[in-house]
């Protein structure tokens, strides 16, 4: 007598969605954004095609999830610590080598992460997810940012939301620099010279 055929495996809803932007995730760091698609999905899933299709009905629903979970996901391991009860320069310093040390460990998870946000903003279907992610670490900085300012109880000579936008800004240019370049001979002299600029901030 034959053996019987081994059992399928079926997930509910929210445990295959995961296991296909998992599958997503290998697509995009092994293959290239621009391999991304239902069926590459499929394939590295190991399922076939309609699975993905019924998952998320289109590779724009596809591409909308997976930035918004990996964005979501980097995101809060980037700003993961708290900034420092230091002097500003010095706390957004140590907050930036962090930074940079998470870029490093993943750092084609990373590049990856910047390509598709690129490919989404100049998506008309895609746009709204670009945006969602910029104001997530807006958002992340902000939290820091508001709990610093309690811990030091001192007072800044700008308005906290353009502090937040100056790190913001030096963050995402600090990451695009890097994951350019690699540069780790003028890492530290980078965000030395950018925190000494936020000692203006920080009223004495």
């Amino acid at each position: 007598m034959n053996d019987p055929s081994p059992r399928r495996t079926y997930l509910d809803v929210d445990d295959r969605r995961r296991q296909l932007l998992d599958a997503a995730v290998e697509v995009m760091v092994h293959d290239g954004v621009a391999a991304l698609s239902l069926r590459s999905v499929a394939q590295r899933a190991g399922v076939a095609h309609r699975v993905v299709s019924y998952a998320f009905g289109s590779k724009a629903d596809l591409v909308t999830a997976l930035l918004e979970r990996e964005s979501g996901l980097l995101t809060r391991r980037l700003w993961a610590e708290p900034l420092a009860p230091l002097p500003l320069g010095d706390a957004v310093a140590a907050a930036l080598h962090t930074f940079v040390a998470e870029l490093r460990r993943e750092r084609v998870r990373h590049e990856r992460l910047a390509e598709l946000t690129a490919m989404a903003r100049s998506s008309e279907a895609l746009a709204g997810a670009a945006r969602a992610e910029t104001e997530a670490v807006r958002g992340e900085i902000e939290r820091l940012v508001e709990a610093w300012i309690a811990s030091r109880g001192g007072v800044l000579t700008a308005p906290t939301a353009t502090l937040v936008a100056v790190v913001h800004a030096a963050a995402e240019g600090l990451a695009a620099w890097w994951l350019a370049t690699g540069d780790d001979d003028h890492v530290d002299d980078v965000i030395r010279v950018f925190a000494a600029g936020l000692a203006a901030f920080e009223r004495a």
